[in-house]
């Protein structure tokens, strides 16, 4: 056998050890392939068109090994990384492996740059890229049972927006200086819910109290069979409960327990929690709010159901294979449902022009 695998020729061990860098080189090699990428993640997996998600798909010849694909309906082509984490970029398996765990950890984009060894930018954008897929597993939760809702409010923040675009004038992120106070336009409204079987929601309504039709949009379509529904003392919760005939319970201002023992304990402390969570990132731009809201959702669902020394695989097996439309190009469009020219409209602010 030694013979056969010539290490009888090895005179020292020098040349033993080139011959396994050698080898773990085109290990790695092959790990970092797309076809490799696409035999992992994708084999199992009835391909789908990412433009009109249709199973109605024909073959279309291989390119460097990877199967193509075009749709019958639309005459999209494709292959199994199209619209992928894996679109458009040069990252190994084990550089995108490596982000999941970062990601996990809540470490900052520079922390991860370093680990990773790659660029801040591109570190953002498969970050992006990871969020913006949890959109599609968080909206399939529905609350059921007895369900709790309140509302989290954040201040606006205009981190990354360009100075050209600036709805108003720049100003000095701290917490001392005048601003205006309490709930008002210039807070984010994030209605939330939790029930009873740990199933969760957090998503941008608006700006500003919330009203009926922030519930009625946001709210409803998470509910499903309810037993009870816990709200504080708000009056835009009693309308949609006679209308929807939900078992409404409400908190009056200014105690924690009615006399049911009823309470928003639970919903209050997921507030606590999000709120330390935020301050991981040293603060998020509210046109990127949402997807960190879906990224605190699913990571709680990785605690609550998953083994610690799991988490890491469930959650590279229930992304991988997912869709997503962000690229370098659309990375910082405002994306959100707020349009901050409208909310700062009484500024009158005119951004300078830029200078080319």
């Amino acid at each position: 056998m030694k013979q056969k695998m010539g290490f009888d020729k090895i005179s020292d061990l020098d040349e033993l050890r080139k011959i396994v860098a050698f080898l773990k080189e085109k290990i790695e090699l092959l790990e970092s392939s797309k076809k490799a990428l696409y035999d992992l993640l994708f084999k199992e997996h009835r391909p789908v068109c990412p433009k009109c998600h249709s199973t109605s798909i024909n073959r279309n010849g291989k390119y460097k090994g990877k199967q193509n694909y075009i749709c019958k309906e639309c005459k999209k082509k494709f292959s199994g990384l199209t619209n992928s984490l894996f679109h458009h970029t040069h990252l190994s398996f084990k550089h995108i492996e490596q982000c999941f765990e970062c990601l996990i950890h809540l470490f900052s984009i520079r922390k991860t740059a370093r680990i990773m060894k790659v660029s801040t930018k591109t570190v953002f954008t498969v970050r992006h890229k990871i969020m913006s897929v949890l959109k599609e597993i968080i909206n399939s939760f529905r609350l059921k049972g007895e369900v709790k809702l309140d509302e989290y409010y954040l201040s606006i923040n205009l981190k990354g927006t360009r100075k050209e675009k600036m709805p108003r004038a720049s100003k000095k992120r701290t917490s001392h200086g005048k601003k205006k106070r309490g709930i008002n336009r210039h807070k984010v409204c994030v209605v939330s819910g939790c029930d009873e079987f740990d199933n969760m929601f957090f998503t941008v309504a608006g700006t500003g109290p919330v009203t009926i039709n922030m519930i009625d949009e946001y709210v409803v379509p998470k509910i499903g069979n309810t037993s009870q529904v816990i709200t504080d003392c708000k009056s835009s919760y009693e309308s949609i409960a006679k209308e929807k005939g939900w078992n409404l319970k409400q908190i009056k201002s200014g105690t924690y327990i009615d006399e049911d023992n009823n309470n928003l304990s639970e919903i209050n402390s997921l507030h606590q929690q999000l709120e330390i969570y935020l301050s991981n990132f040293r603060g998020v731009s509210t046109k990127h709010l949402q997807q960190y809201l879906d990224l605190f959702c699913f990571l709680k669902y990785l605690n609550w159901t998953v083994d610690y020394h799991d988490q890491l695989i469930e959650f590279r097996n229930k992304i991988c294979v997912k869709n997503t439309e962000i690229n370098y190009l659309n990375l910082c469009d405002n994306y959100s449902i707020l349009n901050f020219d409208d909310i700062y409209k009484n500024y009158n602010f005119h951004p300078p022009k830029t200078t080319t």
